[in-house]
């Protein structure tokens, strides 16, 4: 939601003020977009590996391994958050309407793909805690 609202300030700040020449500062915050994208894909692939999560359970239990799937979850969501924050910010600097809503949607995309599904967390829950039977850990308590 905060970045439709971040998108939305953006574009109401182009619509105030009169438009100025077309700058080529836009690129770079394209390039800082796609970097953050590419970033927070490959930090959400690094954290939910197979090895690391059972590495997570095996020392944490079920319950460490429920806050290490929420905790990348914010950092992921944090990235996009930073994405959307530059759709706004490159309608100081010279962006036109196109540059703002790109990296909206840039944002939107990313925070989308890095949405958790509770499908995907119940059976990582279920394999390992069925790995750590003894331990008496359970299901997901949502």
């Amino acid at each position: 939601m905060s970045i439709v609202i971040y998108t939305g300030v953006g574009l109401l700040i182009l619509n105030l003020r009169s438009p100025g020449p077309q700058s080529q500062l836009p690129y770079s915050f394209y390039a800082a977009a796609a970097v953050l994208a590419i970033g927070s894909i490959l930090l959400r692939r690094a954290q939910l590996q197979r090895v690391k999560l059972e590495a997570v359970a095996g020392t944490r239990g079920v319950e460490g391994l429920i806050k290490h799937l929420l905790n990348a979850t914010i950092l992921a969501a944090a990235i996009a958050e930073v994405i959307g924050v530059l759709a706004l910010v490159v309608a100081f600097f010279g962006g036109d309407k196109n540059d703002v809503i790109r990296l909206g949607v840039v944002a939107l995309a990313v925070s989308l793909y890095n949405y958790p599904r509770r499908s995907a967390w119940q059976q990582a829950v279920d394999y390992f805690s069925a790995a750590n039977a003894g331990t008496g850990e359970g299901r997901l308590g949502l």
